[in-house]
């Protein structure tokens, strides 16, 4: 039976409680980190980690073993000090850190450093599907080693729910024209990882699905194989007593013929074999009932459980049915959004076309009129001349007035003075 998602988080809440209130100091309030076993993991059980201080995850060793309230898992792929896992209380943000490990640390299958090299702390929010080492696979025994594939769940110190990674996805930031083709647009990378998820677990129940009808068919053809020696120890049983039958007649036929001692020992040889033969009859016919009520036990049990697989079967083809339909559906927004940024690459395209036309039109004006300021310029040089000759002229012409202008007072003094003379002249003569 499945259960509803809502009630698989209230008993994981109260859980936490339950290991809040036993194994947490209620003075000294920590960060919580539960670490939950996924389907393609190497198995282990639910981990409850309290942050009071970096947490080192690594593989177990002799001195420090696998346990409920630590990170050490019992999985070869990993290293011995394969990663770190704190709280920062300044930020109120967790942080996971690769140490050097020989396999990588991955969050949402996006690996956090090169092999053998140390990452950068990287935030780590609450559902993030944490991957600690890859699969390996040994060529001498052609034996796999799993990694450990888990789900992360994070608690704050006041006990709630740290954000999740769909509480922050923003809407990508747009980007330059030259990097569009190259930098394809990611808007729904995060709910495409989800779906995938989905689906692998769902491929992954319905392949453990098959193992168990491939199982229950074969217990069903046990079955009907032991049913059918049933019914052949049946026949044998019929022909036994058959044959005790004509065994019986025999006996009376030679109780006619032969003398009475004789008789009596074939009676007491008859007798004898008779009985052994209904002890092995009864023996036989109590063996194939037992045999007959543990294959009804079985057959009804592989009913029951068959139905059961049937009917989580369905579900589960219901699921990826849904999951399916909201991958297609995803994808579709996916390719509009690529479609809408390909409209929007080849407008913004056009519009540095015309820029440049214009730009181009723009130094074309600009030349011309330079050409025309150049010319401008040529003719104030030639007019500034001519003023300045122009100029020159005046002054000469100014001087002479004023020579002329002297010459005529002194002229106009010398009239007057003859017309002076000339009138006392007169004045003696009268």
């Amino acid at each position: 039976m499945h259960q509803n998602p809502a009630n698989l988080d209230q008993e994981n809440l109260s859980l936490v409680s339950g290991w809040s209130n036993t194994l947490k100091p209620k003075s000294m309030p920590s960060a919580l980190a539960v670490f939950t076993c996924r389907p393609n993991s190497h198995p282990f059980q639910e981990r409850h980690v309290y942050l009071d201080e970096p947490v080192k995850i690594g593989r177990s060793v002799a001195r420090c073993r696998p346990a409920q309230n630590n990170a050490t898992f019992d999985c070869k792929v990993l290293s011995r000090n394969h990663a770190l896992v704190w709280f920062d209380h300044k930020t109120g943000k967790f942080y996971l850190q690769d140490t050097k490990s020989s396999n990588g640390t991955f969050i949402n299958s996006q690996r956090l450093s090169r092999g053998s090299e140390e990452s950068p702390p990287c935030e780590v929010l609450s559902g993030d599907i944490i991957q600690f080492g890859v699969d390996v696979t040994e060529n001498t025994r052609k034996v796999t080693h799993g990694c450990i594939v888990s789900t992360i769940k994070l608690f704050l110190p006041d006990g709630m729910e740290a954000r999740r990674r769909s509480d922050v996805i923003q809407a990508p930031l747009p980007l330059p024209v030259d990097k569009v083709a190259a930098n394809t647009p990611s808007m729904y990378s995060q709910e495409l990882f989800q779906l995938s998820q989905y689906l692998q677990e769902a491929l992954h129940r319905e392949q453990m699905l098959e193992q168990k009808l491939a199982t229950l068919q074969r217990l069903l053809s046990n079955t009907q194989e032991a049913s059918e020696s049933s019914w052949q120890a049946l026949i044998d049983e019929d022909r036994l007593l058959s044959r005790l039958e004509v065994m019986g007649s025999q006996l009376q036929a030679y109780s006619k013929s032969q003398t009475e001692e004789g008789i009596r020992k074939e009676l007491l040889a008859l007798q004898e074999d008779k009985h052994n033969y209904e002890t092995t009859a009864k023996e036989t016919l109590r063996r194939v009932l037992q045999e007959k009520i543990e294959v009804v036990r079985k057959l009804s049990e592989v009913e029951r459980s068959l139905s059961n697989t049937e009917d989580e079967c369905t579900h589960l083809k219901e699921m990826s049915e849904k999951s399916q339909e909201e991958l297609r559906e995803l994808a579709n927004k996916y390719n509009a959004a690529v479609n809408e940024i390909k409209e929007l690459t080849d407008k913004i395209k056009a519009a540095e076309g015309r820029q440049e036309e214009l730009t181009q039109q723009g130094a074309t004006e600009k030349r011309e009129l330079e050409m025309r300021i150049e010319e401008m310029e040529e003719k104030e040089q030639v007019l500034q001349a001519r003023i300045e000759a122009l100029q020159a002229d005046n002054d000469f012409t100014n001087e002479r007035l004023a020579a002329l202008q002297v010459r005529l007072e002194q002229l106009q003094e010398k009239s007057i003075k003859e017309n002076n003379s000339l009138a006392v002249i007169q004045l003696k003569d009268t």
